[in-house]
């Protein structure tokens, strides 16, 4: 009864909030903007109605039959999985960001490494959830360990801490041998911060403080050289990027005191510059067409990158998709620095979004061919480039060098898939010594996983995953999720992230199946494949995926009312779009952090950097193109919709609430059943099951409550 009574307060809360706010005007085609009250995050009208909505979501689906034993069963699995950590190996120790239903913030834990390279006991040298109670502030801490420490000794190290999951950082010196912060040492107070060691008493940072210079995506415009001691505001400026550019990104490499700057112009467009401890700024001389994201990565001696097209290399034509080095040795002529690494043969992918690795003086990346990946490993002698299998993997698992010893020669590969646990090891030499191995919280023997084809409206093949249970092949209740942007893969993973974690394994409990579709826009296929779903022509990529739901619904697999649709941020977009275009299609949606309002995503948070990528609403060509798909305004008073669930954070100050806010405001006033959960912490990444097992259980609820009906 008290459950009843609030639920009904919550819903005539918002019911009011409603009434008072604009009316929905969608006659006659496109609505005009009569939204932006719900743009600033922290707005006071906008945030109290997403409270509202909130209460009211959070009210209805927690009195559901079954949601009970769906959050025990969430955390029960949370318990017994054993989330596998990634490790970073850094020179004389091994560190990881431990996280676990018990630490869900996490510990950052350090291992001395003996003389064959073998890790000792685990030490925890810094609790995050503690620091956070310390300091009075919900802090998390953002573990990038690339550019974090300082080698060689990798004992000192920049850590950043999110207020409440954003993406602006807090950075504190830290030492990891005695587990304090460096007392008088670096320090900045938060905002959107790019940083990295170039020695012991210098660091390069692009901080966005008030009054500086900024891009139009919110990220500072300038380099400035910090040095010991110094005051942030008193460190002088080395470069400043003009205002129309993304971001910067910085990447340390290798032993030299060098830090790679990257102007992230946008992100087909980069330049590349070397910072040394003296300011001294020198750009390197790159070709134009360069993939996502820029520098990869590097040996001391080499820096690698990757060609988005054809491009003349040290003599003669590269194709598209290589990986070329640019050489730093002080012996080497101009005309020689560049040089080609490794050309992937007919039918190979090299995909430059995550997976590449380097040790001292070797270079790591996955080789897919057929979805079978195989890592390799490049190394530079006397007559140039040469590379080699290092270690292979089955189809459907997908297998990388998690971690890289740039002070040695050790690795770590991590191998994972659908229905394999991740399993870390280190690789020293042709030694294979298993690190840490995911528990089995399912049972795997009981599903299969196919790669099959569909075909789009225009008949390009599109390959996707199903994994199902074992020789079910009618009326199953299916998940299916894509992504379809920035040359972004969704690989294998067991429980994956991307997949819904550990609340995944519910749906399979029950019998369910899962898709993930490879569409355009991805990097499954190289870069004509991203590029082929770019600005205008971003359709082709909602089209493939209905291809691969309609293929799921004509094969009598499943039925459009037991097929549900999820993604997150350009997949969140991907999840509306299906249930504003295609509501016949799918039974039940799940859009979290999500695109949603494609012509003003420019001015929201920090889509002005994604131009390159969705196209300028400014454009008439491209106006038009995204008029015709933005979820926002193509939502219809006389549609029809699928039940849809939206969540976001207040703190997202990435893809911002905005979006999710509007997407809610207009399905529910077009009459569909709409549920907005804003929780207001945890930043873009707000759906993670170990920080919020409630909100996974709610989602879980939700699809299972509508789509394995009887």
């Amino acid at each position: 009864m008290i459950r009843r009574r609030f639920l009904a307060a919550a819903a005539a809360s918002a019911l009011a909030l409603i009434s008072a706010a604009p009316a929905l005007a969608v006659e006659g085609g496109p609505v005009g903007d009569d939204l932006e009250w719900l743009e600033p995050a922290e707005g006071e009208r906008a945030l109290a109605w997403a409270r509202e909505q909130t209460a009211a979501a959070r009210a209805t689906l927690s009195a559901e039959p079954g949601y009970g034993g769906v959050l025990e069963e969430l955390k029960s699995a949370l318990t017994a999985s054993s989330p596998v950590t990634d490790i970073a190996l850094l020179g004389p120790r091994a560190v990881r960001l431990k996280r676990d239903p018990d630490f869900p913030k996490g510990r950052l834990q350090v291992a001395e490494r003996g003389p064959s390279g073998a890790l000792g006991a685990w030490k925890t040298v810094l609790d995050v959830a503690a620091f956070a109670a310390q300091e009075g502030r919900p802090y998390t801490l953002n573990w990038t360990y690339g550019s974090a420490c300082l080698p060689p000794e990798n004992r000192l190290c920049l850590l950043g801490f999110s207020d409440g999951g954003g993406d602006e950082l807090m950075l504190r010196e830290f030492d990891l041998e005695t587990g304090r912060f460096v007392e008088g040492g670096f320090a900045a107070p938060a905002g959107r911060v790019q940083s990295a060691w170039i020695d012991a008493d210098t660091v390069l940072i692009a901080h966005a403080r008030d009054g500086d210079p900024r891009t139009a995506a919110g990220w500072a415009a300038s380099a400035r050289l910090w040095r010991r001691g110094q005051a942030l505001a008193e460190a002088p400026v080395v470069f400043t990027a003009p205002s129309s550019d993304a971001t910067f990104q910085f990447t340390r490499i290798g032993s030299a005191p060098r830090v790679l700057m990257t102007r992230v112009i946008d992100y087909s467009t980069f330049e590349v510059f070397a910072v040394d401890g003296e300011g001294a700024v020198s750009k390197l001389a790159l070709p134009v067409d360069i993939k996502p994201f820029g520098p990869l990565g590097g040996t001391d001696r080499h820096m690698v990158f990757q060609l988005s097209e054809p491009t003349r290399i040290d003599g003669r034509m590269a194709a598209a998709e290589s990986i070329v080095a640019y050489d730093f040795g002080a012996d080497v002529p101009e005309s020689r620095r560049l040089q080609l690494v490794y050309e992937p043969k007919a039918g190979q992918v090299v995909s430059s979004y995550g997976g590449f690795r380097a040790t001292s003086s070797r270079v790591f990346f996955p080789v897919q061919s057929g979805l079978a990946v195989t890592v390799m490993a490049a190394q530079h002698g006397q007559s140039g480039w040469s590379a080699a299998p290092f270690e292979s993997a089955d189809a459907g698992v997908d297998l990388s060098v998690a971690s890289a010893d740039a002070t040695g020669e050790d690795v770590v590969l991590r191998r994972a898939g659908f229905l394999q646990p991740t399993v870390l090891e280190l690789a020293s030499g042709d030694r294979r010594t298993p690190l840490e191995t995911a528990q089995e919280v399912f049972d795997a023997s009981a599903f299969q996983v196919d790669i099959r084809t569909a075909r789009s409206r225009d008949g390009t093949a599109v390959d996707y995953y199903l994994v199902r249970p074992r020789g079910a092949s009618k009326n199953v209740p299916t998940l299916i999720t894509g992504y379809g942007a920035f040359g972004i893969t969704l690989p294998p993973a067991y429980l994956g992230r991307a997949f819904g974690g550990e609340a995944l394994k519910l749906w399979f409990d029950r019998g369910g199946a899962l898709a993930v579709a490879a569409i355009r826009g991805g990097g499954e296929k190289g870069q004509g494949w991203r590029r082929a779903a770019l600005r205008e022509r971003r359709q082709v990529s909602y089209d493939d995926f209905f291809a691969v739901s309609g293929d799921l619904v004509n094969s009598g697999f499943t039925r459009p009312e037991r097929l549900g649709v999820f993604g997150t941020s350009n997949g969140g977009l991907l999840a509306a779009v299906a249930v504003v275009q295609r509501p016949d299609l799918y039974g039940a949606a799940v859009s979290d952090a999500p695109l949603a309002d494609m012509l003003r995503y420019d001015r929201i948070a920090m889509g002005a950097a994604w131009k390159d990528e969705y196209g300028d609403p400014a454009n008439p060509v491209t106006h038009a193109a995204l008029s015709a798909y933005s979820p926002v305004h193509n939502v219809r008073a006389d549609g029809r919709y699928p039940p849809i669930l939206i969540s976001v954070s207040t703190t997202d100050n990435r893809v911002g609430p905005a979006h999710a806010r509007k997407l809610a405001w207009r399905l529910s006033q077009a009459g569909g059943q709409v549920f907005l959960i804003e929780d207001e912490q945890g930043g873009h990444g707000v759906s993670d099951p170990l920080a919020r097992p409630d909100l996974m259980a709610l989602r879980m609820q939700f699809l299972i409550a509508r789509l394995m009906r009887p």
